[in-house]
């Protein structure tokens, strides 16, 4: 059996989904975890740093205890483009030590992850309409960041063949 890791990113509140591939649709079979954590504003670099690693170790020390093979990573999503140097250097070491932990990792493209789930992904609010859809299916996840972990990692369970949550497109 395969596992699969879902990850959403960030410093503050990085989320990872991990779904067995011959998941049944039972959430007592989802395991999740959040870590991060806020910053002063004038943190050093070394504290900066600091925190990377702690992410880093903490996801992939999760993916380990799950027997994790492959990850599924979302995409980069710049929205804030303050953040987008933390975000990149958050998301290459998360990368680079799931390698060195001998994990496969893809990218999940969101807006594909994002149509698979709820068939039409609203021009705004994509992330309050996968919450509200995998609550509707029974997840109860504490945070959105968990919500599009899963969506992540369902888009790689659809890739496996392997039981997934999809609607057609209307």
């Amino acid at each position: 059996m395969t596992t699969l890791l879902g990850l959403d990113l960030s410093t503050r509140a990085a989320a990872a989904v991990a779904v067995p591939s011959d998941w049944d649709g039972s959430w007592s079979r989802v395991a999740s975890l959040v870590v991060g954590e806020p910053l002063r504003r004038d943190a050093s670099d070394h504290e900066r740093a600091a925190r990377t690693e702690t992410i880093a170790r903490r996801l992939v020390g999760f993916a380990q205890g799950h027997a994790v093979t492959e990850a599924w990573i979302e995409s980069y999503a710049f929205s804030q483009a303050g953040a987008a140097h933390t975000l990149g250097e958050v998301g290459g070491v998360v990368r680079l030590e799931l390698v060195r932990a001998g994990i496969e990792i893809r990218t999940a493209q969101m807006a594909t992850a994002r149509k698979l789930l709820l068939g039409k992904v609203p021009r705004s609010g994509a992330k309050d309409a996968v919450v509200a859809t995998l609550r509707a299916a029974g997840a109860q996840f504490a945070t959105a960041d968990e919500a599009d972990a899963f969506c992540a990692v369902n888009l790689g369970l659809a890739h496996l063949g392997a039981v997934c949550l999809c609607q057609r497109a209307a």
